[in-house]
């Protein structure tokens, strides 16, 4: 056999190889997709979720991770679940912590309730913090603790450097002692004042035991008063409203007193007539003989 047909075989033999390796996996995925379903899963981020990471559904693994893609303020997520699962509106999908090390899986905790989601729709998804996650946080509290606790530290230093701390603490504890020696003297006088409240108590009740035939006679008085001049208030009210009726009737021009104040010509005319008359009242006086007349026989 020559090199040549050698070489014509190993190429051939290659290329056989090739191709079945090539029917083999179109043939596999092809399986694959006709046996799964392939969901659309926003995440506000994924805390290292890579691809063909599992999905479980209620604690069985039921598809993997086929893609991740960056998308606006999240990563949107393909899952290629088996096809004998339909995810509902009150299912929850989120990426979870399996064990010590942080590894990431797909949580779904499946619900028979609420409204299918369809296949182009996209499902929001939720982030668990793990353990690294939770010691991160723990850390960066300690963190602030620490740097809080320098501060104090420090401000306690610079203000007992000055002197005030030390100058406060003193005036609390004599404020304290002063507090405490007025409390002791003031003791006797508060209980002298507590008896002698308590004895006028007692003395206000037997005069109030002994007076009350004329407390309720006072009483008596005092009700008596207030219907007479419940009395007196409807006769004023009574008197009012005939002094208005009066009133309005002169306003009015309603009888003689209402014509002659509001009839302006009565009123001249009888102006003028007491003008007259006070006139011929000066002239009699001025000249009596010219009205009166005496004839003596």
């Amino acid at each position: 056999m020559s090199r040549r047909t050698e070489i014509e075989v190993g190429v051939t033999v290659l290329v056989a190889v090739g191709v079945l390796l090539w029917g083999v996996t179109w043939l596999k995925d092809f399986q694959v997709q006709r046996s799964v379903k392939v969901w659309h899963v926003m995440f506000p981020q994924t805390g290292g979720l890579g691809p063909n990471d599992d999905v479980q559904i209620n604690g069985i693994k039921k598809g993997t991770v086929q893609a991740m893609r960056l998308l606006g303020d999240g990563v949107m997520v393909d899952l290629a679940i088996a096809s004998d699962v339909t995810l509902t509106r009150d299912s929850r999908v989120t990426i979870r912590n399996l064990g010590l090390m942080g590894e990431k899986v797909i949580g779904i905790d499946l619900r028979s309730t609420g409204a299918p989601w369809a296949l182009e729709d996209t499902i929001p998804g939720g982030y668990e913090k793990g353990i690294p996650e939770v010691m991160g946080d723990v850390a960066i509290t300690i963190e602030s603790v620490t740097e809080l606790s320098g501060r104090l530290a420090g401000l306690i230093e610079a203000t007992d450097r000055k002197g005030d701390l030390t100058g406060t603490l003193k005036n609390m504890r004599g404020a304290s002692a002063e507090l405490e020696a007025t409390i002791q003297e003031t003791r006797a006088s508060l209980k002298a004042s507590l008896a002698d409240f308590a004895s006028t108590a007692k003395t206000t009740r037997s005069l109030t035991t002994d007076r009350e035939a004329q407390l309720g006679q006072a009483i008596d008085h005092l009700a008596s008063g207030a219907e007479k001049l419940d009395r007196l208030s409807g006769r004023l009210d009574s008197l009012r409203t005939v002094l208005q009726s009066v009133a309005n009737k002169v306003d009015h021009g309603d009888g003689s007193l209402g014509r002659l104040i509001n009839d302006r010509r009565l009123y001249t005319d009888v102006s003028a007539t007491v003008d007259s008359l006070k006139s011929l009242i000066a002239d009699i006086k001025k000249n009596p003989r010219k009205y009166i007349k005496l004839e003596i026989f």
